[in-house]
């Protein structure tokens, strides 16, 4: 009865759902992937819009699947959706790390899918053991739940919050990441701080003296041009997950302008947040609407071996917007760096975007070198204010 309801009620949201009209269209600035749309006829745009929704991956709520580690839960129904969010952006990052490369096969798609399915035939109880050899489902639910249990003494089966969802993700891919994505690293911070995603993707520690002295000479000068001796390690491309809280309750409005201009950017992967403790994944923007996959609708477990069949459960066609200002102030935004040029590009962009805006404006430390810093107060908005030694 409880599914019932809770599939219901999607259906009548979907069914009153905002939606984009043509003339909203005309002047919109449309960004959705890292990908920006325009200098096109409105239902060209809406088109592409529908396109590139419908064919990102899409998890929801599912039922009847294997039971969770120390729980009966056989579905994630009313507690799932951050779990659920976070594998369609984490999912979303890996299929464009495997087709950048340019050498995935042809069934990339079916493996990826297979990584995220819920019936993983036991394979959790392995990690409690590290016995990860043989691991075709290394981001199922059941593996975020234990990992969870393990690393972070979490209860089972309760909400998450999107820095315990991601740093879930983050265990799992350092224990088993999926083939293909072994040059893949992840960063979750709740700061950009240039030397720290230097040397997160070439596996460094953070106390080369090579790149802070460098940097303090000349702060413009290019990453890949700083140390001789980092250069001989082999670079990863870079998973980027910020996370922040723009407000309390509610959304600070002040803060919009710099998160619209940080989903415009050709490295922005989606935002995993939502509106009342309902978790999306948020996909791109239309002007002030965001584009979003929603994850509270209930679907039979799938397993490794019906995949194919049922594979357009895994596809969401009803494009779904939400405004801005409805969004939860809890959010995690991922940006995706295939190689250092574009770490290089996307940190030299941000900055140029920063200094659009009082300090007052943005969320986020953005630094090329990590201070020695001290904690000085904590400001009208709750955050801890941070000073540098040196000042």
């Amino acid at each position: 009865m409880f599914q019932s309801l809770l599939n219901l009620k999607y259906s009548w949201q979907q069914s009153s759902k905002e939606d984009i009209n043509n003339k909203e269209l005309v002047d919109a600035v449309i960004s959705i992937l890292g990908f920006s749309i325009k200098n096109l006829p409105s239902e060209k745009k809406k088109e592409l819009i529908q396109q590139m929704y419908s064919r990102t991956i899409w998890f929801t709520y599912r039922k009847n699947f294997p039971q969770i580690l120390n729980s009966q839960q056989t579905s994630d129904a009313g507690w799932g959706c951050m779990l659920r969010s976070g594998q369609m952006i984490w999912a979303q990052i890996l299929r464009v790390h495997i087709r950048q490369k340019k050498q995935h096969s042809k069934d990339y798609q079916y493996k990826l899918l297979c990584a995220f399915a819920d019936d993983d035939d036991d394979e959790h109880k392995k990690l409690l053991t590290n016995d990860l050899k043989v691991c075709l489902s290394p981001y199922s639910i059941q593996k975020i739940e234990t990992i969870s249990q393990i690393k972070f003494s979490t209860k089972p089966c309760q909400w998450y919050r999107p820095d315990q969802v991601l740093n879930a993700f983050l265990q799992l891919h350092q224990l088993k990441p999926l083939e293909g994505s072994e040059d893949l690293q992840i960063s979750i911070s709740d700061n950009l701080l240039y030397d720290r995603l230097y040397c997160e993707m070439y596996g460094l520690q953070m106390d080369c003296e090579h790149i802070i002295n460098e940097i303090k000479m000349d702060k413009t000068k290019e990453i890949s041009k700083i140390c001789n001796i980092c250069q001989k390690q082999q670079p990863k491309s870079l998973a980027i997950f910020l996370l922040t809280r723009i407000g309390l309750e509610e959304i600070n409005k002040d803060y919009l302008p710099f998160l619209n201009d940080l989903i415009d950017l050709p490295y922005f992967q989606g935002i995993i947040g939502g509106k009342d403790d309902k978790a999306y994944y948020i996909l791109g923007r239309v002007n002030k609407k965001l584009i979003y996959l929603d994850p509270h609708y209930i679907q039979e477990h799938i397993n490794r071996g019906n995949i194919l069949m049922l594979k357009e459960t895994f596809f969401c066609k009803d494009v779904k917007y939400i405004n801005e200002e409805s969004m939860s102030p809890s959010i995690a935004l991922g940006f995706y760096c295939q190689n250092q040029m574009e770490l290089d590009k996307f940190f030299t962009t941000v900055e140029e975007i920063k200094k659009n805006y009082n300090n007052d404006k943005i969320f986020g430390y953005i630094n090329r070198i990590t201070p020695n810093s001290i904690i000085v107060g904590i400001d009208e908005n709750d955050f801890l204010v941070i000073q540098d030694e040196d000042l």
